[in-house]
C-alpha cells in the first residue's frame, strides 16, 4: 500500500428538522420554519473517519450555521459593548464527545464542522446528534485501505463584503479552493473534503426556510456526479469577512432561483479543480488541540475568551479548525508556518467565539457589521497568529 496503511471511510445522514424550527441565521424569535411547508432541500450531516492503526481521526460537516454546545453572547451590532443577543447552543453539551465514543476515538481527535448556512435550525436536539452518532458508528464500521489526490482551484462564487456586508471588490480576499479526494487502492471514488471561504447567505424573502443553501446544494450535486454511497463533505474557511458576489441585500424577490445558480457555480469551480488532482503522501497521521486565551476590547462584559484551535494532519494535508468567524486575511499569515503542501483553513468549527478580524480590518477605519460586533481589540491579533502557528508547526 503506498506510503502505508490509512484507512477511510464516509457517511452521510440527514438532519432535516421535522418539527417547527426557529432559524439561526438571522433572528430565530422571528424565522420559525414549519416543515409541512418551509424546506426547500435537505439538511444533512457528512463524516470522514481516517485510522492509521494507532490513531482515528473523525472530520463531521453538519448543514448548520454555528458549533457550540454551550450558549455565545454576542455584543451590540450598534458597538455597545452589552450582549445583546444570545446565540443558543447548535448541539446539545457532550455531542463531540457522544460523537468521539461513537467513533471510537478521542475527543480531540473529532473536528466539528458548520457549513455556515444561514437557513438552518438554531438547535439540533438529541434526536439528531444521535442519529449523527448512530450514522458514525456504522461508518467507522466500513472502513477501508486508501489513497488520496488534491487539487488547489479557484473559488468564483466568493467576494469581500465588508463594510455593509456587501460585494466589494475593492478589498481583496482568498479565493482559493482546495479539493481533497479519498480513493480507494484501486482508484474507486469515496468522497471528497471541499473546502473554501464563502458566507451562506443568498436565501431570502422569506427568510423562514430551510435551506442547506448554495454550499449544501453544490455538494450535492458533486455526489451526483459519483456512484451512491460517495460523500463530499463541505469545509467552511476564514469567512469572517467573505460573502457571495453579487449580494447587495436590496433584493425584494425570492433569492432561492439565485441559490440555485450560485451551487451550480460552486459545482463547476469544484469540477475544474478536479481536473488538476494529483497523489499527496498520507503519513504521517497527527492531531492536536490548543486553546488560546484571547483578551476582549475595553468594556466587554467578559475579560478574556477562550478560543479552541484544533488540527489535523494527514501527510502532505493539514487542516487547522478555529472556533471563531476568522477574517480571510489571516490565511496568508498562517499558512507559511505548515509543514504540509496542502492547508486548509477552517472557521466556524468546535464552539462559537465571535468574529475575530485582522489587524488590518481593526485600523481600515471602514468598520461594519463584523467590526461592531466582535469582542475583540487589535491585540488578539499576534496572539491568534502565534497560537495557530505554533499548532501546525508541531503538526
Amino acid at each position: 500500500m503506498k506510503d502505508g496503511g490509512v484507512k477511510a471511510a464516509f457517511g452521510k445522514v440527514k438532519i432535516t428538522p421535522e418539527e417547527l424550527a426557529p432559524l439561526q441565521g438571522y433572528d430565530p424569535s422571528l424565522y420559525i420554519a414549519n416543515p409541512d411547508k418551509d424546506i426547500l432541500d435537505e439538511l444533512y450531516a457528512r463524516v470522514l473517519i481516517l485510522d492509521d492503526g494507532r490513531s482515528r481521526q473523525v472530520i463531521v460537516s453538519v448543514d448548520c450555521c454555528l458549533t457550540n454546545e454551550k450558549d455565545y453572547l454576542s455584543p451590540n451590532p450598534d458597538g455597545q459593548m452589552e450582549p445583546y443577543r444570545q446565540l443558543l447552543q447548535t448541539f446539545p453539551e457532550g455531542t463531540k464527545r457522544l460523537w468521539a465514543d461513537a467513533a471510537q476515538t478521542e475527543e480531540f481527535t473529532v473536528s466539528v464542522h458548520a457549513t455556515h448556512t444561514h437557513s438552518a435550525p438554531e438547535h439540533f436536539s438529541e434526536k439528531y446528534t444521535s442519529r449523527i452518532a448512530a450514522m458514525i458508528a456504522e461508518t467507522a464500521e466500513r472502513l477501508q485501505d486508501v489513497q488520496i489526490r488534491a487539487a488547489a482551484g479557484q473559488c468564483s462564487v466568493s467576494v469581500n463584503r465588508r463594510p455593509h456586508l456587501q460585494h466589494n471588490d475593492t478589498l481583496p480576499i482568498d479565493h482559493s479552493l482546495h479539493l481533497i479526494m479519498i480513493e480507494s487502492l484501486d482508484g474507486e471514488a469515496l468522497g471528497a473534503i471541499v473546502n473554501c471561504a464563502v458566507h451562506p447567505t443568498l436565501l431570502a424573502n422569506p427568510f423562514n426556510r430551510v435551506s442547506s443553501e448554495f454550499v449544501g446544494l453544490a455538494m450535492s450535486e458533486y455526489e451526483s456526479t459519483f456512484k451512491e454511497g460517495f460523500v463530499s463533505l463541505f469545509i467552511q474557511g476564514f469567512s469572517g469577512n467573505v460573502g457571495p458576489r453579487d449580494h447587495y441585500r436590496t433584493e425584494t424577490e425570492d433569492t432561492y432561483r439565485w441559490v440555485l445558480e450560485m451551487a451550480q457555480a460552486l459545482h463547476r469551480d469544484i469540477a475544474h479543480a478536479a481536473k488538476d488532482l494529483q497523489p499527496i503522501g498520507i503519513l504521517p497521521m497527527k492531531a492536536a488541540e490548543k486553546q488560546v486565551t484571547l483578551p476582549t476590547r475595553q468594556g466587554y462584559f467578559m475579560p478574556t475568551i477562550d478560543v479552541t484551535l484544533q488540527g489535523f494532519r494527514i501527510g502532505d494535508l493539514l487542516l487547522l479548525a478555529v472556533s471563531c468567524e476568522v477574517f480571510n486575511g489571516y490565511e496568508r499569515l498562517i499558512k507559511p508556518y505548515s509543514p504540509a503542501s496542502f492547508t486548509l483553513m477552517s472557521g466556524l468549527a468546535n464552539g462559537c467565539h465571535g468574529y475575530l478580524p485582522t489587524v488590518e480590518a481593526f485600523r481600515d477605519g471602514l468598520g461594519g457589521y463584523e467590526m461592531n460586533v466582535t469582542p475583540y481589540d487589535e491585540t488578539v491579533s499576534n496572539l491568534f497568529v502565534r497560537a495557530a502557528a505554533e499548532l501546525v508547526e508541531s503538526l
